[in-house]
């Protein structure tokens, strides 16, 4: 789910279980006799993409596999919420982030970022809008996906450097726990987050900048020319271990910006967080 991108043109080698290699066809390619279904064969829910995610690796341009970066990304119906550790060493500043390369400004833009998301069975793509994020964008991300078994699939997409090349991209999926989901959401003036829960996992994004951006809106301040309006942002994953929530990872590392919220404090009744009332109650989640 990265940055500004089209749908892959030509084969892309990946990298899956087994340590095997072959080369993927993208799907304008594919023959419909051999290619992998464009939706599993067991049973899924209605959102197929519903629950934990854990990305395995991803490959740009068919070049290395590579797989020393975290990322949790949590799905609900709807809503969803990505978090991914820093690949780089060293505070995040807007004056580094504009020295940077496209390839590392595109994890710079996806260090934690939470919406909504769409996806289709035919043709078989992804849709993330972006509401929350370091660097907010006004358009969505499409990718192609490609199911490799019930909790496992691939992520085919392109990114666009500085001259406007294309580049593709593979990114492997696997599915940690599938739900259900509670979302809750935080909505005030100054204060903006999203932060979903399922099983041992959570993952929150916060901000506390002038509103978020909606589609078709422009941001009513640029992150990007005020270091502590770059800095007022929090994405972080969570996992309930030894009988506490535990940080994962996330972007204190590189923003020094520690998280104002914590999972404990979404079941605040007296709180500011909201649960949404499409995710039931009955369906709270049981913390192992």
């Amino acid at each position: 789910m990265p940055g500004k991108h089209r749908l892959p043109l030509r084969e892309t080698l990946v990298h899956c279980a087994g340590q095997r290699w072959w080369a993927l066809p993208t799907l304008r390619s594919l023959n419909p006799s051999t290619h992998l279904p464009a939706y599993p064969s067991t049973p899924m829910p209605l959102n197929p993409f519903l629950g934990v995610w854990q990305r395995r690796s991803i490959q740009f341009d068919q070049g290395p596999i590579e797989t020393s970066q975290s990322v949790l990304w949590i799905q609900a119906e709807t809503y969803f919420a990505d978090v991914r550790s820093a690949p780089f060493a060293g505070r995040l500043t807007p004056e580094r982030y504009r020295a940077m390369d496209w390839r590392s400004r595109f994890d710079a833009d996806l260090l934690g970022f939470a919406g909504t998301f769409s996806w289709s069975e035919a043709p078989p793509t992804c849709t993330w809008h972006h509401r929350l994020a370091l660097t907010p964008r006004q358009w969505p991300d499409t990718s192609n996906y490609q199911w490799l078994g019930a909790d496992e699939f691939l992520e085919q997409g392109t990114c666009e450097d500085d001259e406007g090349g294309l580049h593709p991209f593979v990114e492997h999926w696997h599915r940690l726990h599938p739900g259900p989901v509670q979302v809750w959401r935080l909505d005030q003036a100054e204060q903006q987050g999203q932060a979903l829960r399922v099983g041992n996992w959570a993952v929150l994004v916060h901000q506390w900048r002038s509103r978020s951006v909606s589609s078709g809106e422009s941001p009513q301040a640029d992150p990007l020319q005020e270091i502590d309006i770059f800095r007022a942002f929090s994405a972080t994953a969570w996992e309930y271990r030894d009988a506490t929530w535990r940080a994962l990872f996330g972007t204190e590392t590189s923003l020094g910006t520690p998280p104002r919220w914590t999972p404990l404090d979404l079941d605040d009744p007296l709180g500011l967080w909201q649960l949404e009332r499409s995710t039931p109650v009955s369906q709270s989640l049981e913390l192992n």
